[in-house]
């Protein structure tokens, strides 16, 4: 996903005293300076936003910015575990040994998992899986959780010491609802590094589009932002995006309709003596030959088809794997090559 590209460049700018580009007191800039802050720290991490919002993201980018960059980031979705088997937790705590384990949904660790979680953060040794010897295990913690965390703790299904253990540094990340006067310019944002990456010539967003990104609720936050501009950017004929490059936008937006204009009425034409052929090019078509008139190789087709699945389906994997004819432990592997499985939903 593009966020963590943007907060690793936002993070170094103010490293360096720049502006890194952003206007000051944006959401750019907090979530800079919060990264910023956390990569020069050793402290557990707790991450409260809404799906979509960049949390994963936010912890690589604190990962590789921090003294553990050369050591593993190792991945935990609580939502594919076993909820009465904690030999998945023990195995990514032990592969994260030295590194950091980043817990997404962490709101649904089971209590088990819950209990070695606050022991290997109190730096109690516990048993490793193939091991004979309890030891202590030296791993960064970043948690990801929805907003429910705290009601979790009140109905005593989440440890309230675990809850406190892990609010040492407290990062919460804002629904895009919420910071409506931003849509816009994070919208411009991406549009701009897909076009570079796509090779595209879009100046902006014109003033309409931007008002219909900015009224648009986005339940899907940052990600769901980023595919739709990613769309856009791909059908966009002219050198603005319009609110017709987002249908699927105005749809939902009162006051906004994309409408196809017309066919021209047959009978009003003029007679054609000689028709002549017109290449017409499908908008969705992927080029084999590149600018230089040389065939594309098969991963540049393959990563550009699995970018145009992102985009359409929405990030959802299971609509992808099965368009595409892929199993989804094999797709999530090449999203993760190609840096795109925080795009997934």
């Amino acid at each position: 996903m593009l966020l963590a590209q943007i907060l690793t460049d936002d993070m170094r700018a103010l490293r360096r005293g720049a502006s890194g580009g952003f206007a000051p007191g944006s959401e750019r800039e907090r979530l800079a300076r919060l990264a910023d802050r956390a990569a020069r720290s050793a402290a557990p991490i707790l991450i409260e936003s809404e799906p979509g919002s960049g949390a994963g993201n936010l912890a690589r980018v604190i990962h590789e910015a921090g003294e553990r960059r050369q050591r593993p980031f190792v991945r935990l979705q609580v939502q594919d575990m076993p909820a009465a088997d904690d030999a998945a937790f023990l195995r990514h705590l032990q592969e994260a040994n030295g590194g950091t384990l980043f817990i997404q949904d962490a709101e649904h660790l089971p209590r088990l998992a819950q209990d070695r979680l606050f022991e290997s953060l109190n730096g109690s040794e516990i048993l490793p899986r193939k091991k004979r010897h309890p030891a202590r295990l030296d791993v960064r913690i970043i948690a990801a959780a929805g907003f429910s965390l705290s009601e979790q703790v009140r109905r005593a299904r989440f440890r309230e010491d675990l809850y406190y253990r892990l609010q040492v540094l407290p990062v919460c990340l804002r629904p895009l609802r919420a910071q409506r006067d931003g849509i816009a310019a994070w919208a411009d944002l991406f549009m701009r590094r897909i076009a570079a990456d796509e090779g595209k010539r879009v100046e902006g967003l014109s003033p309409e589009a931007a008002t219909l990104v900015s009224r648009y609720d986005w339940p899907g936050n940052l990600r769901q932002l980023e595919n739709a501009v990613f769309r856009a950017v791909l059908l966009a004929d002219g050198p603005w995006l319009t609110p017709a490059e987002f249908p699927q936008i105005a749809a939902h937006v009162r006051g906004f309709r994309v409408e196809i204009p017309p066919l021209p009425n047959p009978t009003a034409l003029a007679p054609v003596r000689e028709i002549a052929p017109v290449e017409r090019r499908d908008p969705h078509a992927l080029a084999l030959v590149d600018e230089s008139g040389e065939m594309r190789t098969l991963a540049e087709l393959e990563a550009h088809a699995i970018r145009f699945a992102l985009a359409h389906y929405q990030g959802h994997l299971s609509a992808i794997s099965r368009r595409l004819g892929i199993g989804r432990s094999t797709l999530y592997r090449k999203l993760k090559e190609l840096g795109l499985d925080d795009a997934a939903a």
